[in-house]
């Protein structure tokens, strides 16, 4: 991946996240102007920054395949961004709510 392309996935899920740039820069203790030049493309994240970054969005290097970026919806993203956050009771109510939908929807 080039600068453009990990500024962009890191962008997409800073937002799935509910983060502004400025919270990210104060979870990961960097500048917020670093932030931006990442995510716009300009400068590649030191090793460091880009595991802090990872670990405050809870993302990690698989969510940087192409494969994963490219197959997935917005919507499938942000379902699976929810549900790799989720404890195991919140899964449990999302799966009934999802099973109950779906019957009525046959």
């Amino acid at each position: 991946m080039n600068k453009k392309e990990i500024g962009n996935t890191l962008k997409m899920y800073r937002k799935l996240a509910g983060l502004t740039q400025e919270k990210l820069a104060e979870l990961v203790n960097i500048h917020e102007k670093q932030i931006s030049r990442i995510e716009s493309g300009v400068h590649f994240p030191t090793f460091d920054n880009f595991v802090k970054i990872m670990d405050a969005l809870k993302i990690d290097f698989s969510d940087f395949s192409k494969n994963n970026l490219e197959k997935s919806s917005p919507i499938k993203r942000k379902l699976f961004y929810i549900l790799n956050n989720s404890d195991e009771e919140e899964l449990k109510m999302y799966l009934k709510i999802i099973e109950e939908i779906k019957i009525h929807i046959k």
